[in-house]
């Protein structure tokens, strides 16, 4: 009994250690400065390109953007049915939110609008938040409620956001 018992401890300290070590951090860079400091899972795929991240996991495609044009979380929240455009059109936001991100007040926007690629109609998830004076949109979307399902792994990546 007390070998399974300690059999099934160190089970568990070496399966939660796996689980820690699945993680790895990124540093998002905007005009050659690294701006933002991530954790996300270690098999993500993450690619960048000028202001626009993407991560996609098994669980969600997250796309973040630097928006330099803008100095304030609520500059931000107005320029998003721009910044997002290349993903999602005609977005409207039925829902906002005052969260944290980065230790700082962000705006979560929950609403719908339509896919840029297909115009199929769906929703969308977009959080708009700053580290030190860069400001980004994060974004989840989908067909359907498809932003729904991905809202909480994206929240998660997002508690990790710090400079880098």
């Amino acid at each position: 009994m007390t070998l399974t018992i300690k059999s099934t401890i160190a089970s568990l300290l070496i399966a939660t250690g796996v689980c820690l070590a699945e993680n790895t951090n990124i540093t998002i860079v905007a005009n050659d400065v690294p701006v933002l400091g991530l954790t996300v899972p270690q098999s993500a795929t993450v690619t960048s390109k000028k202001e626009k991240t993407e991560i996609k996991t098994k669980e969600m495609t997250l796309y973040i953007w630097a928006i330099p044009t803008v100095k304030t979380v609520d500059e931000g929240t107005a320029q998003i049915p721009n910044v997002i455009s290349r993903e999602v059109v005609q977005f409207v936001a039925t829902n906002t939110n005052t969260i944290m991100v980065a230790g700082a007040i962000a705006k979560h926007l929950i609403g719908r609008g339509v896919e840029a690629d297909d115009y199929d109609p769906g929703t969308a998830d977009v959080i708009v938040f700053t580290t030190g004076k860069a400001v980004f949109a994060a974004c989840v979307h989908g067909e359907g409620n498809d932003a729904a399902r991905e809202r909480e792994p994206m929240l998660a990546v997002l508690k990790t956001a710090k400079l880098p």
